[in-house]
């Protein structure tokens, strides 16, 4: 026993020491920024809540859109993400946009669809249309393969890209050139899934061609649409006939397909799954000792959601489009109640409450703000259900914050309030029309940051600057990157600043970790220690050959 512990118990140790020191960097530092980067988005700072107004185009009743927009506004919502079904405007043939699906009452498919865009400008809402679901007619090919009515039997959703993309580039184009005041169009709805995609094996290489030419046609037909990359949904790779690679292999894959120039801003989706927002972890133990054969399959799982959005980053570094802002499509957190059978009620993880819901949505728009200065718009999961009444055993409905009659559940008001609170900046890079950047007049402005320092990109000049209403003090900057200050306490500033006659080019936000480089010289020590470990194990065993 002796001999054992002397030999092997230093090695295990090491082995030990080194994954936890790994899993505990990779929860307080990984995807968290510290400091500004070269290049800010514009689109990234637009740091405001936006919400999915789910099933709006199957509404009846004008008043229930319109009361739809208003809510969202008094939400404090800037954005509105809605659906634009491609079957449900040109519905019958190419070029078609009658509808005549009630022979009784033929009208314009676009009818609808225009009222939508009034409601949204007259109350001030910047919508997000996702065009996707060819129509019967576009896509007769692939509806007839048997693989696709298989997968139809399974999933009464199901759907795929048309025979030709080309007539959904046309679509495409005929809504932008139709609606130019709509500036934000999402092609497509995760595509990396089967059901999405004919049930047939995702292909990014496929999906590249149908977005570059479906957006090629958008910015023909209105030169300032922004073109939005489909959310994909997280994946481990582990379901073959489903998803058979990771979303971030596939948007890898579509990266290297030559993607990046047919977007403008990438999409993500960070549902909680029932986990506080404050979640940072990137892999999660399944397997389960009280039933030691259920996950054999899987026994760790990396579908983490409120963190997966770093991942996603990563992805998008490594492909050097550090550029390209990233907006949310879709977060947020279900409350299904005990009536919800139990196999259904806990598919996006443990159900939680209306109150925490509200709790949990402001404190992941909080750490999305602090931690993630690429992060832009962030779109709710919902804010009520829309359209036909739900089946009493879905639990989708459960996402939203609002009854369908327009009576807001305790969320709403959580909300509601967390948005009338100033915004401020977070570490990293900033675009100068950041709303965390107030103009007080001629050539003053205030700013809120949260962190130890901050400074400016991008001008030559004589500034006053006063610290969280203290004595102003002299700084003069150059054209490159200028600090205003340091060494703050950690937290929430104020800095007025005068004589700034023109904008800068960014505003610069530091948080300093003085104990950062200690997480990252510990594997490098733990991993000499285990080389050392080792050759002692192993050096009687090369003494005896």
């Amino acid at each position: 026993m002796n001999r054992f512990v002397r030999f092997h118990l230093p090695w295990i140790s090491c082995v030990v020491l080194l994954c936890t020191s790994t899993i505990l960097d990779n929860a307080w530092h990984r995807g968290i920024a510290t400091a500004p980067t070269n290049t800010p988005s514009p689109a990234a700072a637009a740091a405001h809540l936006g919400v999915n107004l789910y099933n709006i185009q199957y509404e009846p009743d004008p008043t229930v859109v319109e009361r739809s927009f208003v809510a969202a506004a008094q939400l404090g919502a800037r954005y509105a993400r809605i659906q634009m079904p491609w079957e449900d405007v040109e519905i019958h043939a190419r070029g078609d946009f009658t509808d005549r699906r009630n022979s009784s009452d033929a009208h314009s498919s676009w009818t609808k669809y225009d009222f939508i865009v009034a409601m949204a400008a007259k109350h001030h809402i910047e919508l997000i249309v996702r065009i996707d679901r060819p129509p019967a007619w576009a896509r007769t090919r692939a509806a007839a393969s048997a693989k696709f009515q298989a997968g139809l039997a399974e999933n009464g959703d199901s759907t795929g890209p048309p025979d030709d993309y080309d007539d959904y580039a046309r679509f495409v184009a005929a809504v932008a050139g139709r609606y130019p005041d709509v500036q934000y169009i999402q092609l497509w709805n995760e595509p990396n899934l089967a059901y999405e995609w004919n049930w047939e094996l995702p292909d990014p290489i496929a999906f590249t061609d149908l977005l570059t030419r479906a957006s090629t046609a958008a910015r023909t037909a209105n030169p300032k649409v922004v073109i939005l990359f489909p959310s994909l949904s997280p994946t481990d790779g582990k379901e073959p006939r489903i998803a058979p690679m990771s979303e971030l292999d596939y948007l890898a894959a579509c990266y290297r397909a030559g993607a990046a120039p047919a977007f403008d801003i990438m999409s993500a989706q960070a549902y909680g799954l029932g986990q506080p927002p404050d979640e940072h972890r990137y892999v999660r133990l399944r397997w389960n000792p009280l039933r030691p054969w259920a996950e054999l399959d899987r026994p760790i799982d990396t579908r983490i959601d409120v963190s997966r959005i770093v991942m996603l980053r990563e992805v998008m570094l490594q492909a050097g489009d550090d550029a390209t802002a990233v907006w949310v499509s879709e977060f947020g957190y279900n409350s299904a109640p005990d009536s919800i059978p139990p196999e259904r009620r806990t598919i996006w993880g443990p159900p939680v409450s209306e109150t925490q819901k509200g709790t949990y949505i402001v404190d992941q728009l909080a750490r999305a703000r602090t931690e993630w200065p690429w992060l832009g718009v962030m779109n709710l999961w919902m804010l009520r259900w829309g359209g036909p009444a739900a089946d009493p055993a879905n639990p989708t409905p459960y996402f939203s914050i609002m009854a369908p009659d327009f009576a807001p559940y305790p969320g709403y008001g959580i909300i509601q309030l967390a948005l009338q609170q100033p915004s401020y900046a977070g570490a990293g890079s900033h675009d100068w029309s950041h709303p965390a950047i107030q103009p007080l007049g001629g050539d003053r402005y205030r700013i809120a940051f949260t962190g130890t320092g901050v400074g400016i990109r991008g001008l030559a000049a004589d500034l006053s600057v006063a610290i969280d209403d203290g004595p102003a003090a002299y700084v003069s900057t150059g054209s490159g990157d200028a600090v205003l200050a340091r060494g703050l306490p950690d937290g929430l500033h104020h800095i007025t600043v005068s004589g700034i006659a023109q904008p800068p080019t960014a505003l610069l936000v530091w948080r300093d970790q003085p104990l950062r480089w200690l997480m990252a010289a510990i594997p490098i020590l733990l991993t000499s220690a285990l080389a050392a470990a080792m050759y002692r194990v192993f050096l009687p065993i090369k003494r005896s050959l």
